[in-house]
């Protein structure tokens, strides 16, 4: 009986586990070569099976003093068994406005049209696509994350799409500004420069992203790490 029960645990785990609560509301700090250049605050919401995520990036310091630009990102959407589906997505900044993006998915169709500063155009949607705020909240229910050695996503940005595979690490501790946290490590596969992705997932909140450092072709990093967090069931 016992391992009967073990089963079903096992079963009925994932889908507790990918439960989207009704509200995420979370804060980063971001870096570059040690100096903090920008905050985020984000906030998720659920009504149904609708969802909007939004986030605003606002630079501090000597950024905001010479480049006062404020980033806003929004992604709506449905909520599904495999998780978010993306339907609008936008990308706009206050004053470099060349960089603003849109997207619109027709899943029905399976076409994304995207607006940039050279116009609309669509694009053939692979299956489970994401874009680029939605992919953070969709690790939640990727199923058996932990378990997998690689996962591939395609995440657009509102002008094209991308696809990455992420290599799956062994848990990691992991310490930013909200605690002490125990995560799952991913990073992108080794291109040829020393871009990279790198990603640590909080796993007692949802596979939550606690850090996130972006590295440039140049070796540059960008670190975003989490200050803040709330969730609501």
């Amino acid at each position: 009986m016992r391992p009967l029960v073990a089963l079903l645990l096992c079963c009925i785990a994932p889908a507790l586990f990918a439960a989207p609560p009704a509200r995420i509301e979370a804060s980063y700090d971001v870096s570059t070569k040690g100096i903090k250049i920008a905050e985020i605050t984000e906030r998720f919401t659920r009504t149904g099976n609708q969802y909007r995520i939004e986030s605003i990036t606002k630079p501090v310091g000597l950024l905001a003093l010479f480049k006062p630009d404020t980033l806003q990102v929004i992604s709506e959407g449905e909520i599904t068994k495999q998780g978010l589906r993306p339907l609008h997505f936008i990308y706009k900044r206050s004053q470099e406005t060349l960089k603003n993006t849109e997207a619109d998915f027709d899943w029905r169709l399976s076409t994304l049209m995207v607006s940039d500063r050279y116009g609309q155009r669509f694009e053939p949607l692979p299956p489970g696509t994401q874009d680029r705020l939605s992919v953070q909240y969709q690790f939640r229910y990727v199923s058996f994350l932990s378990d997998r050695k690689e996962v591939t996503m395609h995440i657009t940005n509102g002008s094209k799409i991308d696809t990455r595979q992420y290599l799956v690490h062994p848990r990691q501790t992991q310490t930013v500004p909200l605690g002490t946290l125990e995560t799952l490590y991913l990073s992108t596969a080794p291109q040829d420069t020393a871009w990279k992705t790198e990603m640590w997932l909080s796993t007692e909140n949802g596979n939550f992203p606690c850090k996130i450092v972006l590295t440039e072709d140049n070796g540059d990093k960008l670190t975003q790490v989490l200050t803040a967090l709330s969730v609501t069931q």
